[in-house]
């Protein structure tokens, strides 16, 4: 009786969401039409429904990104809205968000962790930069560098000569012996030279060069590793809290510098090993010994993946595997139209592999975007 009640709510809470979301007008852009469809609710949550329905500050921020992309204000303004009133109790600017909100044990739904995630801290502030930019909106301008300066305070740490470093989050990174557990998929190319350029006086550029020097260390295989350890010598050393991986954090690096333009070029030729993985197996492999780079045997290779990695396959100029991963793609999108159940994660690497492919936004040198519907 306590299931049969329990579905019935879900299946009431999802009737109510789906409606407001349609009621919305419908972008340009329909690749996020559809991921706003499944993923947005009509209140401006983003949520995962592949795992427990829960909401992270990650989704919050890529989800202002994508309707800043397709010029689709109203959604952007209750993301926005809903990220501030619930995970940074209405003063986002003030209060850094936290990154996981879902149901709690005692039944009620609300944060779960109040720590807070850089990527996505980061990634909001840039979106609310260009959504200022790009729709002559100073107020959303105010809130991007009042979280700056939050970032600023409380993700920055000086990691003695290896330099300023951006820590994952507030707490839990900083490890002992003037140790650091850094996340490279945390360091997007163009983002670090757009702050450079807006925040002058920040700390982004030194903390770019920080990174930058490391990253022959962190890819020295040719892959990219989820998490590095870096001391206050500067010295780079594979995770040293868990066996070494490079899986769903790090296939966003590649992401990254495909989409990154001349800059990255380096980067990329540097991670040019892993192309070769994906042409040896056909598929992006779902994890990978970032020391050995030796692929972890699997049968499953997230879909996800392949559309992550669809700029960094043009980049590298790699036309056959870029057309191989691109109509896996296409594939999964066409199940999906059908009713196939959708991966939250795997369709946010898709929208914006695919969506960068399509040419539904660029950066140009300064890190700032160029939408399609300003081009």
């Amino acid at each position: 009786m306590r299931l049969k009640i329990i579905v019935m709510q879900v299946i009431l809470w999802w009737a109510i969401s789906s409606a407001g979301v349609a009621a919305m007008p419908a972008s340009d852009w329909p690749g996020w039409n559809d991921f706003a469809e499944r993923f947005v609710q009509a209140d401006g949550r983003v949520i995962d429904i592949t795992f427990e329905r829960k909401s992270t500050s990650e989704g919050q921020s890529y989800g202002l990104f994508f309707a800043l992309v397709a010029n689709d204000r109203a959604r952007f303004d209750s993301i926005l809205k809903w990220t501030s009133d619930n995970l940074a109790a209405g003063q986002l600017g003030k209060k850094l968000p936290a990154w996981h909100w879902g149901l709690r044990d005692n039944g009620s739904w609300g944060v779960k962790d109040e720590n807070a995630a850089s990527d996505a801290d980061l990634w909001i502030a840039y979106s609310l930069l260009e959504a200022a930019r790009l729709w002559k909106a100073p107020d959303y301008a105010d809130t991007a560098h009042k979280l700056l300066a939050l970032i600023r305070r409380h993700e920055i740490a000086q990691a003695g000569s290896a330099g300023p470093v951006l820590l994952p989050g507030p707490v839990g990174f900083q490890l002992d012996k003037g140790r650091f557990w850094l996340n490279p998929s945390y360091y997007p190319d163009f983002m670090f030279r757009y702050l450079a350029a807006v925040d002058p006086k920040g700390p982004w550029q030194a903390v770019w060069d920080s990174y930058h020097r490391m990253t022959p260390k962190v890819f020295s295989a040719g892959v990219a590793p989820d998490l590095f350890v870096v001391d206050s010598t500067g010295r780079v050393m594979p995770d040293t809290q868990r066996e070494p991986s490079g899986s769903y954090d790090a296939i966003r690096v590649y992401l990254w510098a495909g989409m990154s333009g001349n800059s990255s070029r380096e980067t990329v030729k540097m991670l040019s090993p892993y192309a070769a993985l994906i042409r040896q197996l056909g598929v992006p492999p779902e994890k990978v010994n970032p020391v050995t780079a030796v692929a972890v045997k699997s049968d499953y290779s997230p879909i996800g993946y392949s559309g992550a990695v669809l700029p960094f396959l043009s980049a590298l100029g790699d036309k056959p595997t870029l057309e191989k991963q691109h109509e896996r793609v296409r594939a999964a999108l066409r199940r999906a139209k059908q009713g196939e159940p959708a991966n939250y994660y795997d369709q946010v690497l898709i929208l914006f592999g695919k969506g960068w492919l399509d040419g539904q936004y660029r950066f140009d040198d300064q890190g700032r975007l160029q939408p399609k519907w300003m081009r």
